[in-house]
């Protein structure tokens, strides 16, 4: 690397586009921005008309879709066009509504980099991907990122990478409580993310929306998700002493009254705002879900993270667990530290581990957005290093899979 370039870069001339294409919300901005430019559902609507055809994206979407379905008032389009048909898409194909169509996701892509309002040829691509991502994904992003758009590059890193990097840990325990599934990533000085000891859990943000859409009669499954996911992120909350809030609840019964859902007359249980985010830490509770098969094998997320610790290096076990970070959307959720916290340290205490060893689930600003600020400054401090970065020409003459590999291996490596 230049150190005299690096000297005199500024943000201002150091052109590139940071995308974190998360299962539910994607984030995409410029590096001058230092926060996200545009934070969107990962999501459109199109609606069909007699003789036209419109489409929304992200939270014009869903409040689209809500009108259609709710509203009394009969919607028209132009020159009173008759509106025939609504069609909610989940695009992410990691998405359990998903049609599992990469056409989708770029379709939603193609709309943030117009609502950027550049020239991509003058710009790079720093992505953001998860550990076990697919390398069918990878294939397409490269395929839209030079032959749709001409951006000038492109370079990868691994999400939990990104996030110690923004905290500031050489050595961390990411723990990304994800819209489909949540991972446990361990990272070490020197080494980056150890990926035969990363864990994967199925319980995500979908199975919690999922789970509360238990206590409402449902009728239309992709309207309701979008709706009980805002209820979700404003008033669920993990309970520190679940059998004492179930006894509480039980108590004040009639008392307390069910949440209704905007735009409809749909009422939630008030004991979806405890019980919800409790299959974190009892994924039991989901063998009364209806519809869906219970794996005997799920443990919770506590289990989990104790696990993949315990498949590290001796001498980094103690550090992993006094420097444990969480980030994703569900990362925020009251008490969610405080919990976790209190279950990894009582599964220490049940496997007659050492008093010494401290756990310490660190409570940071922007955990959801952890990912995608670590990107910006990692991005800042590589721009200048050649080998980071795959050029178009060097996408357009060389093989895929030698491409791939390239990119994969330095989405690893700070």
């Amino acid at each position: 690397m230049d150190s005299e370039e690096d000297e005199g870069a500024t943000e201002e001339s150091i052109p590139f586009v940071i995308l974190d294409p998360g299962s539910w919300t994607i984030k995409m901005g410029v590096v001058t921005d230092e926060m996200p430019t545009l934070q969107i559902p990962c999501l459109y609507v199109e609606k069909v008309f007699s003789n036209s055809r419109e489409v929304k994206f992200g939270h014009e979407a869903v409040e689209e879709y809500t009108r259609a379905k709710y509203e009394t008032a009969k919607l028209e389009g132009e020159e009173g066009d008759e509106l025939l048909n609504v069609k909610m898409k989940f695009c992410d194909p990691r998405h359990p509504l998903s049609s599992n169509d990469f056409t989708d996701l770029f379709e939603v892509y193609n709309y943030l980099v117009k609502r950027l309002s550049i020239k991509t040829d003058d710009y790079n691509l720093l992505v953001t991907i998860p550990e076990k991502v697919e390398k069918l994904f990878i294939i397409n992003m490269l395929n839209w990122a030079f032959r749709t758009h001409q951006f000038a590059s492109i370079s990868f890193i691994y999400n939990s990478l990104a996030a110690s990097y923004y905290y500031g840990l050489n050595t961390a325990l990411v723990v990304d409580l994800g819209e489909t599934a949540s991972r446990v990533s361990p990272v070490a000085e020197n080494h980056g993310v150890f990926l035969d000891s990363a864990k994967n859990c199925e319980i995500g943000g979908h199975l919690i929306t999922k789970y509360i859409s238990n206590f409402v009669k449902v009728k239309d499954r992709n309207v309701d998700y979008t709706l009980v996911q805002n209820y979700k992120e404003l008033k669920g909350y993990i309970s520190l002493d679940i059998d004492r809030s179930i006894k509480m609840n039980s108590d004040c019964n009639g008392l307390l009254k069910p949440y209704r859902i905007p735009y409809s007359n749909i009422y939630i249980d008030p004991k979806a705002e405890m019980l919800s985010h409790e299959i974190y830490f009892q994924p039991d509770f989901l063998a009364h879900l209806p519809g869906y098969y219970y794996k005997q094998n799920v443990v919770p997320l506590s289990q989990l993270i104790f696990e993949c610790v315990c498949s590290c290096p001796m001498d980094l076990r103690k550090q992993l667990l006094n420097n444990i970070v969480l980030v994703g959307g569900v990362s925020d959720c009251v008490n969610m530290h405080e919990r976790l916290h209190k279950e990894l340290v009582n599964i220490l205490r049940l496997k007659n581990y050492s008093e010494n060893t401290k756990v310490h689930v660190r409570n940071e600003c922007m955990s959801k957005i952890a990912a995608y600020l670590g990107c910006r400054q990692y991005g800042k401090a590589i721009y200048h290093n050649k080998n980071k970065w795959v050029t178009r020409e060097d996408y357009l003459t060389t093989a895929n899979a030698k491409v791939v590999h390239r990119l994969l291996m330095w989405a690893n490596v700070l």
